[in-house]
């Protein structure tokens, strides 16, 4: 269980992990140098408390629901699966649309590359060189923290998509 004080330091780490180059969370294991002083120090230190005892929602819950959105568009744009992932004429696909969109969950869609691969594909295929560079490198800073049960997932997609 977290206490305020971890849940700050968790906050600091994830905060260096994307405001510098030379801080990698995953490497580091989230540890960083912070004093108890300081922390108690800050007038916001009642909500890393509150944080704390927070309940959050469950990722397979999330991808299920992301699942089934995107199923539905498979259904209602009467495409193939593979349809929705590919890059036609160097456009995006239809998943990163729905993740630009913010009708996905960046969880989901690191859940899906990491299951299906695309990314590599789609940094070869997509010409447009400004809007997927910067999601592909936050997904990339993302992917540490978004933690899964890699079966449970792969179960969810059988289910919804054959």
């Amino acid at each position: 269980m977290y206490d305020g004080f971890a849940v700050y330091k968790t906050y600091l780490a994830i905060k260096l992990h994307f405001s510098t180059p030379n801080y990698d969370f995953s490497k580091y294991e989230g540890k960083i140098n912070a004093k108890l002083d300081t922390f108690t120090s800050r007038n916001d230190r009642y909500f890393f408390h509150k944080l704390s005892k927070k309940y959050k929602e469950s990722v397979s819950y999330h991808f299920r629901s992301d699942c089934s959105l995107l199923n539905d568009r498979i259904g209602t744009d009467m495409v193939r699966f593979n349809d929705v992932l590919r890059c036609n004429n160097g456009q995006h696909p239809r998943v990163l649309r729905l993740l630009i969109q913010g009708k996905i969950d960046s969880q989901s869609a690191i859940i899906l590359d990491s299951v299906l691969s695309y990314s590599k594909t789609w940094n070869k295929t997509i010409k447009e060189k400004v809007v997927w560079p910067k999601i592909a490198m936050r997904l990339a800073k993302l992917k540490p923290f978004v933690i899964y049960n890699d079966t449970e997932c792969k179960l969810i997609m059988k289910e919804i998509f054959v």
